[in-house]
């Protein structure tokens, strides 16, 4: 999966616009306390593939604010986005009924009350996942703090740090398997995958499809998502030499993955934006700090077009080893040369150059070096 993940802006990967006719048509009934100033409203369709569509546009006056906006189709697999042209605050609402009522004060847009059951359970599965995310990146602010100290602490927090990933897994894989709205299901099941395991996704995806078994939106979309997590061309990269490539480190000095030849290199596919990399991080920080003097270090190449964010993040998360980038995020030039379909992603290779291991993450990394570098 290519876009990324924080709760907040996972919104491409959500259900898109269904195909289906119905009579009637969904009408969203506002009532909004601690609008700040008079704005305009805008309702966007969220589509599977490209971009959001507005499908219509009203007025919210200062204070206590009451519009409605009309949108298309009663479906629940679709999902609607209601932005505010002058704040942050939106809301993420499905089109279960003909007619959803939604109240809410902007100090607190999250807290939003509605008939709608669908958007009630997203707004759950939001707020359950967020509080997750944030316990996670406790751990890894602490973790990432420590800088180069390698102790008895840092192992139990890095245990931890896992911990907390699998349980926020889990609790992605329970509510596609429980939730009885096939958009909510489809965006769970979504965040899940770059928190669990393969094998572990799988089931509950064609449990989802077995449980909507009308919805052709959701079998198109499980028998895609099986397809992307089949072995690939990528699987033919091991064994091989590496392709080689150039690009510019954060000081635009250009670096060859030739030039790293002589050691063994974990060639580390990631981006500041991507948040399932920020949490990796700290797991290639481990590694890293382990076997740096066995003959093994890190490059990092990163999918991020805007330079400030990539230096920041290298900063924020304590990546030490040098990265590199062409800032063109996925028309970067090493992603049809590695076959890369999403981040992170990693190679490992030999001081040869030739790639002995793919997609390394957590303790599988670590067990892997440990293996070859005893």
């Amino acid at each position: 999966m290519k876009k990324i993940l924080r709760a907040s802006t996972l919104l491409v990967f959500l259900a898109a616009a269904s195909c289906k006719q119905t009579e009637k048509n969904v009408s969203f009934n506002f009532t909004v306390q601690s609008n700040t100033e008079k704005q305009a409203v805008y309702l966007d369709l969220i589509e599977l593939e490209g971009e959001p569509i507005t499908m219509d546009t009203a007025v919210a006056e200062m204070g206590k604010a009451v519009f409605a906006l009309k949108g298309g189709a009663v479906d629940p697999e679709a999902l609607y986005r209601v932005r505010f042209e002058k704040t942050q605050a939106y809301f993420l609402v499905i089109p279960d009924k003909s007619s959803i009522n939604v109240t809410a004060d902007l100090k607190s847009p999250d807290l939003f009350s509605t008939n709608s059951e669908g958007s009630n359970s997203f707004r759950i599965l939001l707020a359950g996942f967020n509080t997750r995310l944030q316990e996670i990146d406790s751990i890894r602010n602490v973790i990432v703090a420590k800088g180069d100290m390698m102790d008895s602490s840092r192992v139990v927090l890095e245990t931890g740090f896992r911990e907390k990933i699998t349980t926020a897994g889990s609790f992605l894989l329970n509510y596609a398997d429980t939730t009885q709205t096939p958009a909510v299901a489809i965006y769970a099941l979504g965040m899940s995958r770059n928190l669990v395991s393969p094998d572990q996704v799988k089931p509950a995806l064609n449990a989802i499809a077995k449980r909507f078994p009308k919805s052709k939106k959701i079998a198109k979309l499980a028998a895609d998502v099986n397809n992307q997590m089949e072995p690939k061309q990528t699987e033919d990269l091991v064994g091989k030499e590496a392709p080689l490539f150039e690009m510019p480190d954060v000081n635009g000095k250009t670096i060859s993955l030739a030039s790293l030849r002589g050691k063994y290199v974990l060639v580390d596919f990631w981006a500041s934006w991507c948040k399932p990399c920020r949490m990796e991080n700290p797991n290639v920080v481990a590694a890293y700090q382990q076997f740096k003097d066995k003959n093994f270090t890190v490059l990092g190449v990163s999918l991020d077009k805007e330079k400030d964010a990539w230096v920041e993040a290298i900063k924020e998360d304590g990546l030490t080893w040098t990265h590199i980038s062409d800032l063109k995020q996925w028309q970067s030039s090493v992603v049809p040369l590695y076959q890369i379909e999403g981040i992170p992603f990693n190679v490992l290779l030999d001081p040869q150059g030739k790639i002995i291991a793919k997609g390394l993450r957590g303790e599988h990394l670590m067990t892997k070096l440990a293996e070859i570098l005893k």
